[in-house]
């Protein structure tokens, strides 16, 4: 877990008591989350990336009374202030008219662009600090044109690239919430182009490795846009010494299974598993987020039932008014069933709703609610089989998965996010209501039959089950796509550091050895041996020297 997903709670804490108003509880919220994290740059400026400003003025008029440093908070208030008053505040107006905040925030309250003067020199006022600010401003509210005039003007000023080196700081920072927060209006061409500025900039000036990064990030933005020949284009370009090449490998491949070009994303991957089966558990933790190798951190890992219990009743509530009715599949179906609750080491909450249920409804319902925060990313202009959605109190992560009927069966499947649908089939069913921690939930209602297609023997615990490999209701196994999972579901294994989950996909892989798309032997002894059961502490198997020697 990184900093900022641990700042997702409090934030949540914090929009619903200010939504309601509850500013009694601010001091039991400030003594549970601590004084310092709230009123932290980092913490306020989370908050703005979130796009939640009225906890932004509540942030930041804590830091003006209480922190160390009150010149930023104090102009980030006065900004946000004017914004959501619709009028610059008195302090705002007390700056030079000429200044680059103030110009920004008025033409922000005016609804124009901001345009600079056509005269010598930028036109504006404002130290370097005033210009990134007023540029951070644009980029908080998504005016991607007043943005790039304030850079380029800024860039032609500061000739020390400093600037420049600023922006890079903030685009890789901003990165993963714009990535996980998207949604149809996110500008991603307008990030582009801000982005593409800053690598002409510094490539000038021949800073290779940050050069290399925000190539990197142009090539995921055009992913994120759906331009995948852009991407491949950006993520191909030559990386410097010591950069990580493992990742720009795996966004090529991703764009070409996104293509339809389902055996070159296979070759590509089996690049990016060859490369690490000669690395060191440390070198792949440093390139795959939250990555784990060892397995020593996610081990310790447990489901918070009580925070999926209450997303799923949110969830429930929200889809009530439509006449839309979830019930319990997948994981969450066996946990119910075997363990009378949710399993400890599940990740997610399942839930199905059948196709005859207006799936527009559903999404507009999600997007409607304040609890939640929807993917359109996986929305689809023919069968959408999958809906991934976020309750925003607690983080707890529910796919809603769409079951249609098809060839006398009920097919639901996965949209990978790597470009592929991978789909499932089960026998007819209806629902029935059961009570499930405390609140009547609909079910399957011949849930041993559900469980048996969906698990086989699912009376035995088996924490290493591979459900999109070895699931009975699998379609189309030891095809295409199945080959592709199949690495996707070892490169998840070996990075989650679960060593008997990577022996078992090894086998999966030894028993498909005919088919086409197959990987090389080789390199499937090689994985086993390096990262499967047998390692050592040390992370490496006694065998693993000969098969590594050998795959090279």
């Amino acid at each position: 877990m990184t900093k900022k997903d641990s700042m997702l709670p409090v934030l949540s804490r914090l929009v619903t008591m200010v939504d309601h108003q509850a500013y009694e509880q601010a001091e039991q919220i400030i003594g549970e989350c601590g004084l310092e994290l709230i009123i932290s740059e980092e913490f306020i400026d989370f908050c703005r990336w979130m796009k939640n400003p009225s906890v932004v003025i509540f942030a930041s008029t804590l830091a003006v009374y209480n922190a160390k440093l009150v010149q930023r908070p104090q102009m980030i208030l006065q900004v946000y202030q004017s914004i959501i008053n619709k009028e610059l505040t008195p302090d705002m107006e007390r700056l030079p008219k000429n200044h680059v905040i103030r110009q920004t925030v008025s033409c922000m309250l005016a609804k124009q662009p901001v345009v600079l003067p056509a005269s010598k020199g930028n036109g504006f006022t404002g130290t370097g600090q005033d210009w990134f600010m007023a540029l951070e401003i644009c980029m908080d509210h998504q005016e991607m044109d007043s943005a790039l005039n304030l850079m380029q003007a800024e860039l032609r000023r500061d000739k020390s690239n400093m600037f420049a080196l600023l922006c890079a700081k903030a685009f890789i920072e901003r990165a993963p919430i714009i990535i996980n927060t998207q949604h149809a209006h996110t500008p991603w061409t307008g990030w582009i182009r801000l982005q593409q500025e800053i690598y002409q900039v510094l490539a000038r000036a021949g800073m290779a490795k940050i050069v290399h990064d925000i190539a990197q990030l142009i090539g995921e933005f055009h992913h994120k846009n759906r331009e995948y020949e852009e991407c491949i284009a950006w993520a191909s370009k030559p990386a410097p010494p010591g950069s990580n090449q493992v990742i720009p490998w795996f966004r090529v491949a991703q764009a070409h299974c996104h293509l339809g070009a389902h055996e070159q994303a296979s070759v590509l991957l089996d690049k990016v598993l060859r490369k690490m089966s000669r690395q060191s558990d440390a070198e792949i933790d440093g390139e795959f987020l939250n990555s784990d190798v060892s397995g020593a951190r996610s081990a310790a890992m447990e489901f918070n039932s009580g925070d999926a219990a209450r997303a799923l009743k949110d969830l429930q509530d929200v889809l009530a008014p439509g006449g839309i009715v979830p019930f319990l599949v997948s994981g969450t179906l066996l946990g119910f069933q075997r363990n009378g609750g949710f399993l400890p080491h599940d990740k997610d909450i399942d839930v199905g709703i059948f196709a005859n249920q207006d799936i527009f409804t559903v999404v507009e319902l999600i997007a409607q609610s304040k609890n939640f925060r929807l993917s359109t990313g996986y929305l689809r202009l023919e069968k959408t089989y999958q809906l991934p959605v976020v309750h925003k109190m607690t983080g707890m992560c529910i796919d809603i998965f769409i079951y249609y009927p098809s060839g006398g069966k009920l097919v639901t499947g996965v949209h990978g996010t790597f470009g592929y649908n991978q789909n499932f089939a089960f026998s007819p069913f209806g629902i029935k209501t059961v009570e499930f921690l405390d609140v009547d939930f609909a079910v399957p209602d011949d849930i041993a039959r559900n469980l048996a297609e969906n698990y086989g023997n699912w009376q035995l615990s088996d924490p290493y089950y591979v459900t999109h490999l070895e699931s009975p209701s699998t379609v189309d196994q030891g095809g295409a796509i199945y080959m592709l999972v199949t690495r996707l579901e070892m490169i998840r294994a070996i990075i989650e550091g679960k060593h008997a989950k990577v022996q078992r996909i090894a086998g999966i892989l030894r028993k498909y050895q005919a088919v086409p798309f197959a990987m090389d032997a080789v390199l499937i002894e090689a994985l086993d041996a390096r990262f499967g059961a047998g390692r050592t502490a040390l992370g490496r198997h006694a065998s693993a020297d000969a098969a590594l020697a050998c795959a090279a």
